[in-house]
């Protein structure tokens, strides 16, 4: 006796029907937030979070943290100051990093057609709702390497954190003193990310010379720790400023450089311009933090206008700025 197929009464649906099915499953959340958290507790319920139930560490972030996909937006995760923190002795979900699957993930898996359609329906711009809040440089490696997929439905990016060269020369060690040298971070699975890679590729596919991704904005806060840490921030071929901009062809840019006496911070933001031409604005603005009554250091990370903020609804700044304009045949 020939065997029957089981039938699939989502895919009986006019394909117009279904696509308004995907818009509402996946599209049920306008922030994303990406990031670590922090395991916290005994060292027995730590280390059963981790192992417990067949379970392994997530390769490539800090030891003794998790990886979390959040649908909404939660600044702990993008934090440095007050980084987020999970208590060990709350039981995690059987299914391995249950807490980084998406609407979009469970629908792509189905079958090859529903997962060709979702890819079809969100490469029209207007139908990208959601704006991911990404930590860098552990969020990115997880945006990377697990959630690529929310790459196709989002309308902006934002990636925020901190920057300090790894490869520490003895002039660096004497210009910014023994409080500044790079914190080697012990990291699980003995995987290192690429961040480099995955923060070049990001930019490429988003505003490269033959983008991917429809983007209407990519938004990069990084702070750079250290009283003189501003020559870093270009003159450094690993800084992610410098890798953004080499890897943006066309768009309009807006760079705020924010200097202070403990750090430099660097917002970058671009937006797709309909002319073949990169405009890049800058400004310059003094950081005040880490004294009495003035932000802690490295807070500046967080922007306090997120989720709701001028780049996220794809504008970029209109303040008066230093401008430079080179066009493409």
């Amino acid at each position: 006796m020939a065997r029957v197929s089981a039938r699939c009464a989502l895919l009986e649906l006019p394909v117009e029907l279904r696509l308004e099915i995907y818009a509402f499953a996946v599209l049920d959340c306008k922030y994303v937030t990406i990031g670590t958290a922090k395991i916290e507790g005994s060292l027995p319920n730590v280390v059963h979070r981790l192992y417990g139930r067949q379970r392994a560490p997530y390769p490539g972030i800090p030891e003794r943290s998790e990886p979390v996909v959040e649908a909404h937006y939660r600044a702990a995760l993008l934090s440095v100051v007050k980084p987020a923190t999970v208590q060990a002795e709350i039981e995690p979900a059987e299914t391995a990093y249950a807490h980084t699957n998406t609407a979009y993930h469970t629908l792509s898996l189905l079958n090859k057609q529903i997962n060709d359609e979702l890819q079809s329906h969100f490469a029209i711009p207007t139908r990208r709702d959601t704006s991911l809040f990404v930590q860098y440089p552990f969020g990115l490696h997880i945006l990377h390497d697990t959630t690529p997929q929310l790459l196709r439905q989002a309308r902006t990016v934002h990636l925020a954190g901190s920057y300090t060269p790894q490869n520490y020369s003895p002039s660096q060690a004497a210009r910014l003193g023994p409080q500044q040298a790079p914190e080697q971070l012990k990291l699980q699975g003995n995987v290192v990310p690429d961040s480099e890679r995955q923060l070049e590729r990001l930019f490429k596919s988003c505003f490269g010379a033959r983008p991917s991704q429809r983007l209407q904005a990519i938004e990069l806060r990084v702070y750079y720790p250290g009283h003189d840490a501003y020559s870093t921030v270009w003159g450094d071929d690993e800084s992610p400023i410098v890798i953004a901009l080499r890897n943006i062809a066309l768009g309009e840019i807006s760079i705020e450089v924010w200097r202070g006496q403990y750090g430099t911070g660097v917002a970058l933001s671009a937006v797709p311009t309909t002319e073949k031409k990169r405009v890049v604005s800058t400004v310059w603005r003094k950081l005040e933090e880490g004294r009495e009554d003035q932000p802690e250091k490295g807070s500046w990370i967080v922007d306090p206008q997120w989720p709701d903020s001028k780049v996220a609804d794809g504008s970029a700044s209109s303040t008066r700025a230093d401008t430079v304009i080179s066009t493409h045949a």
